[in-house]
């Protein structure tokens, strides 16, 4: 409509305007998310170029899954309880359809306005990055949540957001744009918050994308010696990484011997110590269960804290189990010596939460975290404020009601009740706030859709590798990231989630193609 009127490519300028709207908001704002849904869809129903539309729909096999998941979640409802929550949960997945749909039936998105999408989006993680880090290291005070690093959307999301602009930048730098030296930079600086996030997921994303990465370029190699000779190097490389790795947990789970039999029996004030010699419970390199006074912590903990001794810290944990954590951690004894020795800013530090002296050292202190957790899930421990068993119990929960709702699913207005009634049924220790989805997209999809539902979303992930020739770079390392992403989060359940799928698996797929 605009086309004839103005005799100019209207609507494309007005498309390109909503893509970009929608690029800077999944890093930034709900709100331009919003907009930006809205405005993309609104141009394409302006346009009105339906038969066009028709003709491009009928082309595209993907396009197909993306409309039969969102109509089927809009069916569902039909055996939902819940109407008014699936009504919400398809406001929230609008752009799972908006975005791939207008892309897919519009003309493809040439090149160059491909590569300034990407420069946009390079450029507002690089802002919100920078941002964040600043914030929680130098503004924030005795906060010590990682997650507080990250201010405008969920904490696991933007490390997807970094994993793309890490691989975006790789991809730049292999296709020679612009200046290479700004990439390589970028590059850095990308990988460099990555290592300080502390998110699992994102350091799992990485290291799937790396391999990616070592094989594309090494097949893309013309000589046979100069191929073989590059992946002997990525394999040694690899093995020195899980060596590396494998030689940090056994540090991390190790201690030093002691001579159970040569334990001090009392304090400075002559009050007997408790010590659990058969807890194998370890904090940066002492046993956590010796020398623990818990009369004399409790009389000098409640000097120093508003907080009682006997209830919660800020992040929901036991507040002694913090700070005798803490105290293990600066090799003190769990006493009145040992609390005295603490400062006001750590006491602090102890009250939010922080369990260990060195909160800040990226992998490693991610890694000390992910095997205490596991200490404490094999010996029957309270889930509660520990990721990796709540996630357990989160998958259980999943997979108790799959059994019962295989083959259609629960609909999609009665997923929350079904996890809330299905923890009730196992007698979970996980509090009410703490109870929450599978933290795994597909058997969250299981359990509202059932079996039809899942098979359409898988799919809808790996169709694209047999429908599109041309396989190149970007398009893989998007379904890649995707793929990964939905096995260890809700990835497509919040408005910043859904936008990402939806903006990033339409650039991979509807643009001008590329020979490599």
């Amino acid at each position: 409509m605009f086309d004839k009127w103005l005799r100019l490519p209207a609507h494309l300028y007005l498309r390109i305007t909503a893509l970009t709207i929608l690029t800077v908001g999944i890093a930034l704002s709900n709100v331009l998310m919003s907009i930006g849904a809205i405005w993309i869809i609104s141009n394409w129903l302006i346009q009105a170029d339906f038969n066009s539309y028709w003709q491009k729909f009928k082309e595209k096999k993907t396009v197909w899954l993306v409309v039969a998941i969102y109509f089927f979640l809009a069916i569902s409802l039909l055996w939902s309880d819940d109407v008014g929550y699936g009504f919400k949960d398809l406001r929230v997945k609008l752009p799972f359809i908006v975005i791939p749909l207008v892309m897919a039936t519009s003309e493809p998105l040439q090149k160059k306005h491909f590569y300034f999408l990407l420069y946009v989006f390079l450029g507002i993680v690089l802002y919100t990055s920078v941002y964040n880090y600043i914030r929680y290291n130098y503004v924030l005070e005795n906060v010590h949540d990682i997650r507080e690093m990250s201010v405008f959307i969920s904490h696991v999301r933007f490390s997807v957001l970094i994993n793309f602009a890490v691989f975006v930048c790789i991809f730049l730098i292999y296709k020679k744009k612009f200046k290479v030296v700004l990439w390589l930079v970028l590059l850095g600086w990308y990988m460099f918050y990555l290592y300080k996030s502390q998110i699992i997921n994102g350091y799992i994303l990485f290291l799937a994308l790396s391999v990616f990465v070592v094989f594309f370029f090494v097949f893309k190699m013309k000589s046979k010696k100069l191929k073989v000779t590059a992946l002997t190097v990525a394999i040694l490389g690899g093995v020195i990484v899980g060596v590396l790795g494998y030689n940090t947990l056994q540090q991390l789970n190790t201690c030093k011997h002691v001579p159970f039999s040569e334990l001090d029996l009392y304090t400075v004030n002559n009050n007997p110590y408790y010590h659990d010699t058969l807890n194998t419970q370890i904090e940066n390199g002492e046993f956590v269960w010796l020398y623990v006074s818990q009369e004399e912590l409790m009389q000098e903990w409640e000097k120093r804290s508003a907080i009682p001794y006997d209830s919660l810290d800020n992040k929901g944990q036991p507040m002694y189990g913090t700070l005798i954590r803490f105290l293990t951690s600066k090799h003190l004894r769990k006493d009145s010596m040992g609390l005295a020795a603490l400062s006001d800013d750590e006491i602090q530090r102890i009250e939010n939460g922080q369990t260990g002296v060195q909160m800040n050292k990226g992998v490693i202190t991610r890694l000390n975290a992910f095997l205490m957790e596991y200490r404490i899930y094999s010996e029957g421990g309270d889930p509660n404020g520990h990721s990796l068993i709540q996630r357990i119990e989160h998958l259980k929960a999943a997979v108790g009601i799959i059994e019962n709702h295989w083959i259609a699913g629960v609909g999609a207005g009665d997923v929350p009740q079904a996890f809330t009634d299905q923890y009730a049924r196992m007698n979970s220790r996980l509090t009410e706030e703490h109870q929450h989805r599978s933290h795994n997209q597909f058997l969250t999809i299981w359990v509202g859709l059932g079996i039809v539902g899942l098979i359409l979303f898988i799919l809808l992930l790996v169709w694209p590798f047999f429908e599109i020739k041309t396989k190149d770079y970007f398009m893989i390392m998007v379904l890649l990231s995707l793929i990964i992403s939905c096995l260890f989060q809700d990835f497509i359940e919040t408005q910043a989630g859904v936008t990402i799928f939806g903006l990033f698996y339409s650039l991979a797929l509807y643009r001008d193609r590329e020979t490599s």
